[in-house]
């Protein structure tokens, strides 16, 4: 008997990027444009059909569990392909048919060095150097019966002077494909009238989310700021705090702040859609152990009802102080920096703008789209300063 013909539905986009000749294949689209989403598919219909050694991968770990790793895992089980044997969890790779798919990340290119691929994904490519680039385009070496190798870049246009944008798509053997929300036929009304309300509040914002076109920065809210390597050790620091933004189709987002010698470093440590409030919790037991459970958590003071079930749980937990410009003045006063595992709180800084009017105008208030952590972040440092400063800047700014 003849095994069942799997059957999947596709987006536009999809069909471009099987389509895609070049060595090299940059998607680059709006928000929720379905291009990760095809990449996946189509990465899983070349397994399922040829022996193929395939690289999928992020700047760091984390960011890749929580995005890549997880969708190609959860398409593997909605189409029936998944089998818990075959996800090494140690090595982080999943053995499909005859094919190999591999999960890294590249914050060591070293990780790399002997191995070889017949596809690469970069998700969210501009978290990448050129150089990171330069290096998985030499691991694409294996063998391949039945086509070209082809690494494979995803990303939302948010900076145009990207390596991406001045570098990369203007060379030879590299296809562009740009798509939008347009070229996702299963977005809910609701997320795309988001999207679009974007056109009363920012241009920029509007073309690079809604429209997928590059992106300016001369509007970034936090225009200066640094990353750090790796998170401080709890035990040096003067003082811990967290803050927390609700939520449930939108990510809840818990950010940890590291303050030593009037130096604050931000630590994202929880940023997930579809969370309860007992799902919450639970996390949060797992977060912070109960020894630190002293250590005030500042959340989104709209979910009192939230936040009573979190105190009764042993949280130190309190209502936070939400004035957004006198917050982003506090952040911007603590000398920002941000550990590098924390993807998307890097992201959501780096699309951070402020509103400017039809005539190009700048206004004081900042574009209200993809902010939960940044807002987390700031109910921390803001409510954490008025409480022991008195005001909103510390005594100490570092730009």
């Amino acid at each position: 008997m003849s095994k069942k013909k799997l059957e999947i539905k596709v987006n536009k986009i999809f069909a471009k990027t099987a389509k895609a000749t070049a060595t090299t294949v940059v998607n680059i689209g709006g928000a929720r444009s379905g291009k990760s989403y095809a990449m996946a598919q189509l990465l899983i219909m070349r397994a399922v059909n040829n022996p193929l050694n395939i690289a999928i991968t992020r700047k760091t770990m984390p960011a890749l569990k929580m995005t890549s790793l997880r969708l190609v895992l959860d398409l593997l089980k909605k189409y029936g392909l998944y089998k818990t044997e075959n996800y090494n969890k140690t090595e982080n790779y999943y053995k499909l048919a005859k094919s190999h798919l591999q999960f890294f990340s590249l914050d060591d290119p070293e990780k790399i060095k002997s191995s070889e691929f017949n596809y690469i994904w970069l998700e969210e490519a501009n978290e990448f150097s050129y150089q990171d680039y330069l290096v998985l385009l030499t691991r694409l070496s294996a063998p391949n019966e039945n086509g070209k190798n082809q690494i494979f870049l995803t990303l939302n246009p948010s900076a145009a002077n990207s390596w991406i944008a001045k570098k990369l798509i203007v060379k030879k053997d590299v296809d562009v494909f740009y798509s939008t929300y347009l070229d996702n036929s299963f977005l809910k009304k609701d997320y795309i009238e988001t999207l679009l309300s974007l056109k009363n509040y920012d241009a920029d914002a509007y073309n690079v989310f809604a429209l997928g076109k590059w992106g300016h920065n001369e509007k970034a809210v936090y225009p200066l700021w640094q990353t750090v390597e790796a998170e401080p050790d709890e035990e040096e620091a003067d003082e811990i705090i967290w803050g927390l933004d609700f939520g449930f189709n939108n990510p809840s987002a818990l950010v940890k702040i590291y303050i030593k010698d009037k130096v604050y470093i931000a630590t994202e440590k929880l940023y997930q859609t579809g969370i309860t409030t007992n799902a919450l919790i639970e996390k949060l037991q797992n977060i912070i152990p109960a020894s630190r459970r002293n250590q005030t958590i500042y959340a989104d003071a709209a979910e009192p009802d939230r936040i009573a079930e979190i105190a009764k749980a042993g949280f130190n937990i309190k209502p936070a102080k939400k004035a957004v410009l006198d917050g982003i003045m506090a952040v911007k006063a603590a000398g920002l920096k941000v550990s590098k595992n924390s993807q998307n709180l890097i992201r959501e800084i780096q699309n951070y703008t402020w509103k400017t009017t039809s005539g190009g105008v700048i206004l004081e208030e900042p574009v209200k789209f993809d902010d939960h952590a940044l807002d987390a972040m700031r109910y921390a440092i803001y409510s954490y300063n008025i409480e022991t400063l008195g005001s909103v800047e510390p005594e100490v700014s570092f730009f």
